[in-house]
């Protein structure tokens, strides 16, 4: 009896810790994100700045995930993944080859699922070891791809000319989420649960985070175009140039309907109570 009751008041513990707390704690992070970042720049644009502000580390999280995702999705179609590089616009992967459909899916779609599946490791694993170990290789991935153009040549590597020294100082980002990563392998349980649900809804928020990427259907200031309109360029007989505004929205919303999809069942299985 005595070893019946220990093993039952461990497992109530270990369901304590995945329980209704957390649950709560992952909707308030989703609505707040959710008013952050969709609902205060549409209803309130005037506010849209400061909430941008407030967020910027967050955000910059997002495009790091989002950048990642085109190189990865570079490499697992069969292309190259030269480096990545961020700065106060925003980021680029620079890939060559692969899938280019795939790529272009790789940024708009590839931080939504790896965000929903944090979300369901959060409430559903009973150890974090494994998602935290994944991360921790995710995030150095990150500082690699940034320092390699210093192991480059530029006689063997035309990007490379696109290339210059001020890239660098992103590696601020990903070697501070290497050494949060490292703190968090040691905390607690709901230290752990609760960092991996922020990371999870910031993921599959990251294609809302900066005035809705998704819609942007103008040039952007680097005078390229956005992921969104590249994608739907290539489903229509329509250049990225040409490509009228009707069918640009249509693949729009498609795209952010998947995010949203994404979102959905990466809450809804973290939501359910474990058998």
């Amino acid at each position: 009896m005595a070893v019946d009751n220990a093993s039952g008041y461990s497992t109530y513990r270990m369901m304590g810790n995945r329980g209704l707390g957390h649950r709560r704690m992952l909707l308030s992070l989703m609505s707040l994100f959710f008013l952050l970042w969709i609902v205060v720049p549409l209803l309130f644009p005037g506010l849209a700045y400061f909430t941008y502000l407030a967020t910027a580390p967050l955000r910059y999280l997002g495009v790091f995930v989002h950048e990642m995702g085109h190189g990865f999705a570079s490499l697992i179609s069969g292309g190259a993944f030269h480096w990545f590089q961020m700065d106060g616009d925003g980021g680029a992967a620079i890939t060559s080859g692969g899938l280019q459909s795939l790529v272009l899916l790789g940024g708009l779609l590839g931080p939504a699922l790896f965000g929903s599946v944090l979300l369901i490791a959060s409430t559903r694993l009973e150890k974090l070891r494994l998602p935290y170990l994944v991360l921790l290789l995710f995030f150095c991935s990150g500082a690699y791809y940034i320092l390699k153009p210093l192991v480059l040549s530029s006689a063997d590597n035309a990007p490379l000319m696109q290339w210059h020294a001020s890239h660098l100082l992103a590696l601020a980002l990903p070697v501070s989420l290497i050494v949060a990563t490292l703190i968090l392998l040691r905390a607690t349980d709901a230290s752990q649960r609760l960092v991996l649900q922020l990371l999870g809804i910031v993921m599959c928020y990251s294609a809302f985070s900066d005035t809705s990427y998704i819609f942007q259907y103008e040039v952007l200031r680097n005078g390229m175009y956005s992921d969104a309109r590249v994608f739907a360029s290539l489903f229509t007989p329509f250049s990225v140039q040409a490509l009228p505004w009707l069918v640009f929205i249509i693949f729009a919303v498609v795209i952010a309907a998947l995010n949203f999809a994404l979102l959905g069942l990466g809450v809804t299985r973290a939501l359910r109570q474990p058998k």
